[in-house]
């Protein structure tokens, strides 16, 4: 064996090696406080609101990762958001009032981006509903891909901002899959 031929199969060794080498290890985020555990690439950064809506005042708990600065990530912006309504308004356990809940979160989303709604499909948790939408973003330049679960009187939402090129990769996947509700009361 050459030498040409030697340091050839020593980089074809070592990039096979390094396919089988674990991405980076995620960030996990934990709130005892909000009630659930999800991983983001990097450790996000809290950005509370105080949103008024036609109920009162909400307070928005955001916890947001931006992708788009490393340029390495194939999403733009991971987040997760938790918002607590009056129990006697919004409710899992009132299931009349679901389906208008989830309609107004979901047309909600897609006003708000100047958007269009692509998919929608019913999702659970546990034993809490949800939805899970794609909604085209900037006039089909990206996708956000949203879950929202109604805990009890809780709404969890998880979104991903993505260059469309780009739609349904893993690390979307990953990001939703991780989201894990703590023991509920």
């Amino acid at each position: 064996m050459n030498k040409l031929t030697k340091i050839t199969f020593i980089a074809m060794l070592a990039i096979g090696l390094l396919s089988f080498a674990k991405a980076g290890k995620w960030f996990q985020f934990e709130s005892s406080e909000f009630g659930f555990k999800i991983e983001f690439p990097k450790e996000p950064t809290s950005n509370p609101q105080v949103i008024n809506s036609a109920i009162g005042e909400l307070k928005m708990n955001m916890f947001m990762y931006h992708a788009s600065s490393n340029g390495k990530d194939d999403n733009l912006v991971y987040l997760a958001n938790y918002t607590e309504y009056p129990d006697s308004l919004v409710n899992s356990e009132n299931t009349e009032t679901l389906p208008t809940f989830f309609r107004n979160s979901i047309d909600g989303a897609v006003t708000n981006v100047h958007g269009k709604l692509l998919s929608e499909k019913n999702i659970a948790i546990d034993e809490y509903p949800g939805r899970e939408v794609r909604i085209d973003f900037q006039q089909g330049k990206a996708v956000i891909t949203m879950r929202i679960f109604l805990v009890k009187n809780k709404m969890y939402m998880l979104q991903t901002i993505t260059a469309t090129n780009k739609d349904f990769n893993k690390s979307i996947t990953q990001f939703m899959d991780s989201f894990k509700l703590l023991t509920q009361e």
